[in-house]
């Protein structure tokens, strides 16, 4: 099987899954036991908290979560939590856990969506024209999961600043993706091993000390922001993987021969100022990308698309403007994703397919 759908999930990497199978072995213990075995488990967790901020250069709590979507629900959770009303703005581009986090609170706070520029990037002269005292938070993706467009978080952070107000990324698809690592301007940073060659099971929420506050008296894991035991082997599989080289240059040039193969095909690149190298979002020359993804699914060639069968689109609609903008349709979009250990020879493959389903198309026609 040739697998170019890395931001979805990456297979974790043989270093990583013997760290592992060793901790399932040797330290299943629970880290709130009192005894022994116990203190060896919050031992290893201090030692991966410690090399997360090492990573990241910061002094954050690091508090573990079950995945990137479940760091971002604790962060909404801390802020809105310490706020009666106020408004909050959430770029459009952003994951579903976002919205799924700030559903609870509708009803309290007002929900705004940062604008953008007729070419579909944050428009960030326009946002801080329009930010005024009322505003209680801000949230946006560090990288885009569709396209690979990275976010002018900084300019953002700036914005927030001088409002005095807290600002949560979510890094998901930036930890080990793009060489910046500095978070230091944002209150909260979210990530997850799994997309970046760890198991899943595990995330994490960096944030400042004091913001962090109990979500739920009857929470006692994670400074009080969770329940359920720590996946300890999850967490020490994920801190083995970010200490592993990204191999940045490797991701680099696939993405330069990605957008040659598919420009090649004619496909439109949807390109963006600032570019992630892993992800590449395409539009088909005219027929639907859910035929191109299903087609080359039945070869055994995993891509995505933001079309899901029975339940319409499933695009941001950041995504979903840029394409209108460029007058084309939201059902042609599909997204070509790969990790460190995607080979070119498998692109390569997936691509030479692509163009035998692109010629039986165009055959069919003219018969």
């Amino acid at each position: 099987m040739i697998y170019l759908d890395n931001a979805s999930t990456t297979q974790p990497t043989k270093e990583v899954l013997n760290i592992y199978n060793e901790a399932q072995q040797a330290l299943f213990f629970n880290s709130e036991s009192l005894h022994a075995g116990g203190e060896m488990i919050r031992e290893a967790l201090t030692s991966s908290r410690q090399f997360i901020q090492g990573y990241f250069n910061t002094d954050k709590e690091v508090l573990f979560t079950t995945s990137g979507s479940h760091a971002n629900q604790i962060a909404i959770s801390i802020y809105l939590s310490q706020a009666e009303e106020g408004t909050v703005w959430v770029s459009p581009y952003e994951h579903p856990s976002i919205f799924a986090a700030l559903e609870p609170y509708q009803a309290q706070f007002e929900i705004k969506v940062m604008p953008i520029t007729k070419e579909g990037n944050i428009d960030v002269t326009a946002l801080k024209a329009q930010v005024d005292e009322n505003c209680v938070l801000f949230i946006a993706q560090h990288v885009n999961s569709e396209t690979g467009y990275i976010l002018p978080v900084y300019e953002i952070a700036e914005i927030a600043q001088s409002h005095n107000v807290p600002f949560h990324v979510d890094g998901v698809q930036a930890v080990q993706k793009i060489v910046e690592k500095n978070i230091a301007p944002f209150t909260s940073y979210a990530f997850s091993g799994h997309k970046f060659n760890g198991t899943k099971g595990s995330g994490a929420l960096l944030i400042e000390h004091k913001s962090v506050r109990p979500i739920n008296t009857h929470y006692f894991h994670e400074e009080g922001t969770r329940n359920g035991t720590l996946d300890v082997p999850s967490i020490l599989a994920m801190t083995k993987a970010l200490s592993l080289d990204a191999a940045y240059d490797h991701l680099e040039a696939l993405h330069t021969y990605v957008q040659e193969r598919a420009e090649a095909a004619g496909f439109t690149v949807l390109s963006n100022p600032k570019q992630a190298p892993h992800i590449i979002g395409l539009l088909t020359p005219k027929f639907e990308g859910q035929y191109v993804m299903q087609s080359l699914s039945s070869r055994n060639i995993c891509i995505s698309t933001g079309t899901a069968c029975g339940h319409g689109l499933l695009l941001s609609d950041g995504l979903i403007d840029k394409i209108k903008n460029i007058r084309q349709e939201a059902d042609q979009y599909i997204r070509i994703s790969f990790s460190k250990t995607t080979s070119k020879e498998a692109v390569a493959e997936g691509f030479d397919q692509l163009d035998k389903i692109i010629e039986g198309v165009a055959a069919n026609e003219s018969s």
